[in-house]
């Protein structure tokens, strides 16, 4: 089958590889949609340490086409989204329901070939029913794009009505919280971004105001004046500077949660600020599957708004260059599926 294989920093290639075949208690899956994340795109910069000769991709919707022995309640012609990393089922964490936590994950993608193809092999536990009504692009970002904003704001975040909220980073991720913010009830929502189309579309999609970080000389204070008394802060960029406007942002008893995966290191601010102002810094990664049912149940009533939320589709034979592109404000999607095999 085709695919696209991380061949390390700056480099990923169409290449011919080996067809998944399913192990007792997986599903072989044809690939009709699988979302490009900024996650992806720090794989392909050399930046997480993933290996040479991996698939990158972990925002998966398709159809089974074959069941391995020992699955059960699934048949082949069935649609899914896709739970983005393998888990062990047995830690801690996976018998409390917080699989996004597990001890000994395989994130798609990274530990284990991911879904920039034309097919994968997954256990049936990573399986989530997609409902008719849900376009295939729509369901493989919903397990990640929208779902962890989902995750971070509401389950996180302990996001309350009535509340300001400043959403650092207006790409796929930041967009949703928007929406998701207001669906909470938040009374005010600011969004930051140094991209003028991100700060439009952030508008769109309900921000009360938006703020370009790079026009102030100092961005936290015209944040304060935009947000005052912002509760709640997301950071989805992940990097030191909007990690420490993020906190500047928030007023006593403030909380920020960062999504935004990177390698870096940013600053508290002066502990007598952060301690005597109670402010608190959570980080959060993914979701559970439960949210990703909550998310598909919204998309699926007109709850949310999608209309937006995939920018392009692209086929598999001509994604490789949008790794190298500037990034849009929402999701590119690869239709692995486009050409026949």
């Amino acid at each position: 089958m085709r695919a696209l294989v991380f061949r390390g920093p700056g480099k990923i290639a169409l290449e011919e590889v080996d067809d998944p075949i399913p192990s007792p208690g997986e599903v072989l899956l044809q690939v009709d949609a699988a979302g490009v994340c900024g996650t992806d795109r720090h794989i392909v910069a050399g930046e997480l340490g993933v290996p040479s000769g991996t698939v990158p991709g972990h925002e998966i919707a398709g159809t089974i086409t074959r069941i391995g022995s020992e699955v059960d309640g699934w048949e082949s012609g069935d649609r899914v989204a896709c739970f983005g990393q393998v888990t062990c089922g047995s830690c801690s964490a996976c018998l409390a329901g917080a699989s996004n936590r597990c001890r000994r994950p395989a994130v798609l993608g990274m530990a284990r070939q991911g879904g920039f193809a034309e097919r994968i092999a997954l256990p049936q536990a990573c399986l989530i029913r997609l409902p008719d009504s849900v376009a295939s692009p729509v369901g493989a970002i919903a397990s990640d794009a929208i779902a962890t904003p989902l995750h971070a704001l509401w389950t996180v975040g302990g996001l309350r009505a009535g509340e300001t909220v400043v959403v650092v980073g207006a790409g796929g991720l930041g967009l949703h919280a928007i929406q998701l913010a207001r669906l909470a009830g938040a009374a005010c929502v600011v969004a930051v971004d140094p991209s003028e189309p991100a700060r439009k579309a952030a508008l769109v999609a309900g921000a009360d105001a938006v703020l370009d970080p790079e026009a102030e000389d100092d961005p936290g204070r015209a944040l304060r004046r935009l947000a005052p008394g912002a509760g709640l802060a997301l950071e989805c960029v992940g990097k030191s500077e909007t990690v420490e406007l993020g906190l500047s942002a928030l007023a006593a008893g403030g909380r920020l949660v960062i999504v935004g995966v990177g390698a870096a290191r940013p600053s508290l601010p002066p502990l007598a600020r952060f301690i005597g102002a109670e402010l608190s810094v959570h980080g959060s990664f993914g979701s559970t599957r439960a949210e990703i049912d909550t998310v598909l149940d919204l998309i699926e009533r007109g709850r949310l708004d999608v209309s937006r939320s995939v920018q392009r589709e692209v086929p598999l034979e001509e994604a490789a260059s949008i790794f190298f592109e500037p990034v849009g404000p929402a999701r590119t999607v690869i239709l692995p599926q486009t050409q026949e095999s």
